[in-house]
């Protein structure tokens, strides 16, 4: 019985320093302003995820953290709802494919970072949909940053 008792204490306390934990931040009129979401570690609140909203409720930007930077995906949107820019994050620097939309919803430009640096071809649109420019930051690298 002895052993039960510890062995649920042991589980309980691993648990307990394991709990993850949502703040909520409000605007003035109570709608909802932004959830993070936390893991406590060796006593540490380490931030997780984190969303943000408009003052209308509608979502602002989401994205994830590991160690306390950017990581993985992360998206944002216009006031309206709609998808303004998607990418990925790598150690808190763009890293991937990066699309940025008009508020019609058509794609304004996409192109690739690589650690933090514009690589490759990078094509833009109008908010038509036509192409405008094209630029290679592979031929152009004082255009990278």
């Amino acid at each position: 019985m002895k052993h039960i008792f510890i062995l649920l204490c042991s589980i309980a306390i691993l648990t307990a320093c394991n709990k993850t934990t949502i703040k909520r931040d409000y605007f003035e009129d109570g709608t909802l302003k932004s959830e993070k979401t936390f893991k406590k570690i060796d006593g540490k609140d380490i931030l997780l995820k984190e969303i943000n909203y408009h003052p209308n409720g509608n979502k602002y930007i989401e994205g994830n953290y590991k160690d306390g930077l950017r990581e993985g995906k992360w998206a944002s949107w216009y006031k309206d709802g709609q998808l303004w820019s998607e990418g990925n994050f790598k150690q808190d620097k763009s890293d991937g494919v990066r699309s940025v939309y008009h508020p019609n919803g058509n794609l304004h430009y996409k192109g690739t970072f690589d650690m933090g640096k514009r690589v490759g071809i990078w094509l833009f649109y109008d908010e038509s949909g036509i192409k405008i420019n094209e630029i290679n930051y592979d031929e152009s690298p004082e255009f990278r940053d």
